[in-house]
């Protein structure tokens, strides 16, 4: 059953039907209820496809998250399918896992299948692709690195602040030899939370010592891996780790040598997740507020693609939100 049988039953135009269909005025109330009585008689189901293509809307947006097993990246797709599911929008999820082959792939896939925008944690590897898709009308929210000049709308949190206030606390604390389990420095939020360690050195008058500081992939497993690394080759009394993952493995490298924190060795980390208050002690740490990174970045793409008329030559917007260090007992 197709839009000109339900015409050609109820006696009407193609036209009558689907202002029927879109509820739009100048049909008789009389006409309207035959050609309601069709399409509940007949079954008709809308052709939803191609009524959004006629529209040259999908009523979809797309995501790609470095990891869909994180708690933070799970909690910012959870944000913005809330965001999605009160605008009327369907979200496609993919996992891009920090790898540009990926990305790319995923960006394609999605642009292919006309998504009517996309929020992204780039990996910084495809921006030229990035930017054509830009350039070709596709709405696209950045959140957790920034790529300078991409004209892109993009949500951060204070990373290099927040590092520093963390390693600062350590300090004030009487920890001097503050072993640091970084994330890659070729990713802004790595650079930016190893940037804010080395400010609290300088502030505070102490010099850095690269011994001491080691570069992950953010993984659970590079976490396990530096922590073994700065417990086996370094005299230190405390341990800064600069995200969620990585904190995981070094605690478990920690707990499986029986060093005793706080009173062997002091651990504040980045991010704050649930089971930092389900140890003992409860684990000091960096808390961002994840759900609104999601929301905010959700909320912009939405007032691109809901109002493009008066958003199509508007500058891109970049917000930076507050993260905060909240003291427990593990330093």
């Amino acid at each position: 059953m197709n839009i000109a049988q339900v015409a050609r039953l109820a006696g009407v135009s193609t036209a009558t039907v689907s202002r029927v269909l879109n509820g739009q005025p100048l049909v008789k109330e009389r006409t309207r209820q035959r050609v309601l009585k069709v399409i509940n008689d007949t079954n008709y189901r809308v052709n939803a496809v191609a009524r959004n293509l006629r529209r040259n809307r999908t009523h979809a947006i797309g995501v790609i998250i470095s990891n869909v097993l994180s708690t933070f990246y799970s909690v910012i797709a959870k944000a913005v399918e809330d965001v999605a599911l009160r605008n009327g929008y369907s979200m496609v999820l993919c996992n891009g896992g920090d790898e540009p082959d990926k990305e790319r792939q995923y960006l394609q896939v999605l642009h292919e299948n006309r998504v009517d925008g996309i929020v992204l944690s780039p990996t910084g590897k495809n921006n030229e692709y990035l930017r054509a898709l830009v350039s070709s009308d596709v709405p696209v929210s950045i959140i957790d690195r920034q790529i300078e000049g991409m004209g892109c709308d993009t949500v951060l949190v204070n990373n290099r602040e927040a590092s520093k206030k963390a390693v600062e606390f350590l300090i004030e604390r009487g920890y001097r030899r503050i072993g640091c389990i970084s994330g890659p420095r070729d990713r802004i939020t790595g650079l930016e939370r190893i940037e804010g360690y080395m400010d609290a050195h300088l502030k505070r008058g102490i010099p850095v010592d690269e011994k001491l500081i080691e570069y992950g992939d953010f993984s659970l497993e590079s976490g396990r891996e530096n922590a073994f690394l700065l417990l086996t080759n370094n005299d230190i009394d405390a341990i800064y780790v600069a995200n969620t993952d990585m904190a995981i493995g070094a605690y478990q490298v920690i707990k499986e040598r029986g060093i005793g924190i706080p009173d062997e060795i002091g651990f504040v980390m980045f991010d704050d997740p649930d089971w930092t208050r389900l140890v003992t002690p409860q684990v000091t740490a960096v808390s961002q507020p994840v759900y609104t990174i999601g929301s905010t970045a959700a909320d912009l793409l939405f007032k691109r693609i809901n109002d493009r008329r008066n958003y199509i030559d508007k500058e891109p917007a970049k917000i930076v939100l507050e993260a905060k260090l909240i003291v427990r007992g593990s330093a």
